[in-house]
């Protein structure tokens, strides 16, 4: 690995419209669920923020080509 890619899950918010959002990256999937925990608890109940679809995904390193 190079260095290039040390935060390889991200976290994205789904909007209902289909509009999609980077939140952030983490070093682990395990550290992109407590982010999404944590993003709805200082949400609150009863907010737009409430109802919010998070999503966590795995980024794949880019590859480079041998020549």
């Amino acid at each position: 690995m190079n260095g290039t890619n040390l935060q390889p899950w991200q976290v994205i918010r789904q909007e209902e419209n289909g509009g999609r959002y980077r939140i952030g990256h983490c070093a682990t999937r395990a550290e992109a669920q407590r982010l999404i925990q944590r993003l709805r608890m200082s949400a609150g109940a009863g907010t737009a923020e409430d109802s919010a679809h998070y999503v966590v995904e795995r980024v794949e390193p880019a590859t480079r080509a041998h020549l």
